[in-house]
């Protein structure tokens, strides 16, 4: 296998039997989907190479001088490394190491690698129960990891909606902060048995896709959906109605809601959705200092209280708005 270099830039030919050069200061770069990761392990050990980063596409920055490895995805390699992983350290090791693997963070790259050097270098027996340990410096980020992701996939659980079209296909979307449709289709063909339905990621452009035996993923930046089904707006009209019903307007508490019920996630949720403004679909992060008096006399108007904008800046700066709108409704009940 040779490589060429071009602007720091290393993509590996299909020549055997040629040998490669390791580099010291050397950034590997795969394709996002955990066989490339793994595939990508496997590599280190072939190279005899140490990186310094290991990113998915369009993350990495370079330092400077370091030399960049694009790493073509070989599903035959990454199962060696998921083989040689499940013998060492176990089945459960394996699926934090997975989950960890589909986590957005820019570290996961990273500390997968680390961990998996490090349990191949010790006896299994060794190995036992390592990744419970939280306080572990390698196998710590791992789990830290491997808890968010599935923290995510169960948000995905409860705040999914599916809506019926035309040829009896369901179809959903969703945005979560990491890629977890491989880890949801098994939860959802389970549910649906023979009804094909297709979960759509519109963060990292992935769709799970049921056709009532089996499932499986593409990966897509265009949807392009039928008419609804005939049925679908009563059915809509008949959960938001019961939604409404359910409800206490005496323990209305939209911090609370916004807690269990993250906002992020509202503008795909039914019940919720009608309930966002034009410009909360791009509200400011999280954080984000919003603390102008332009942009409170624009909320609030010339005529509201003082003691309303003082509290929405307070808010603001101390990180707790996710929406302006939102603060802005909770000072005015206040005030009554």
């Amino acid at each position: 296998m040779t490589y060429q270099a071009d602007g720091g830039m290393l993509e590996a030919s299909h020549e055997p039997n040629v040998v490669v050069e390791p580099l010291e200061n050397v950034a590997y770069v795969y394709d996002g989907s955990t066989e490339g990761l793994l595939t990508a392990v496997f590599k280190t050990y072939a190279f005899h190479e140490q990186p310094q980063d290991i990113f998915r596409e369009g993350a990495l920055q370079p330092r400077l001088g370091q030399s960049v490895r694009v790493i073509a995805t070989d599903d035959a390699l990454a199962h060696r490394v998921q083989v040689g992983v499940c013998k060492r350290v176990g089945r459960q090791a394996w699926e934090a190491v997975l989950h960890a693997s589909l986590s957005d963070d820019s570290s996961a790259g990273m500390a997968v690698w680390r961990f998996i050097r490090y349990v191949m270098a010790r006896p299994a027996a060794q190995n036992r129960k390592l990744v419970q340990d939280l306080a572990h410096p390698i196998a710590g980020p791992i789990a830290k990891l491997s808890r968010s992701v599935m923290n995510e996939r169960h948000l995905m659980q409860q705040f999914i909606r599916f809506e019926h079209f035309e040829n009896d296909v369901w179809f959903a979307r969703c945005n979560p902060k990491a890629n977890v449709v491989p880890l949801l289709m098994d939860w959802f063909a389970g549910r649906f048995n023979t009804q094909r339905f297709v979960l759509y990621d519109e963060v990292h452009n992935v769709a799970g896709i049921y056709d009532g035996k089996g499932w499986y993923l593409a990966q897509t930046g265009d949807v392009h959906l039928p008419l609804h089904a005939q049925d679908e707006a009563t059915m809509q009209a008949a959960w938001k109605g019961f939604y409404d019903a359910v409800a206490i307007p005496a323990r209305y508490h939209p911090e609370l809601r916004r807690h269990f019920m993250p906002k992020r996630f509202w503008r795909n949720i039914l019940e919720v959705r009608d309930e966002l403004s034009e410009t909360e679909e791009g509200e400011l992060p999280k954080g984000q200092e919003c603390s102008s008096m332009g942009c409170c006399n624009q909320l609030f108007g010339e005529g509201e209280s003082l003691d309303s904008k003082a509290l929405l800046d307070s808010a603001a700066l101390l990180g707790r708005c996710e929406s302006l709108t939102d603060i802005v409704a909770d000072a005015k009940t206040l005030q009554r």
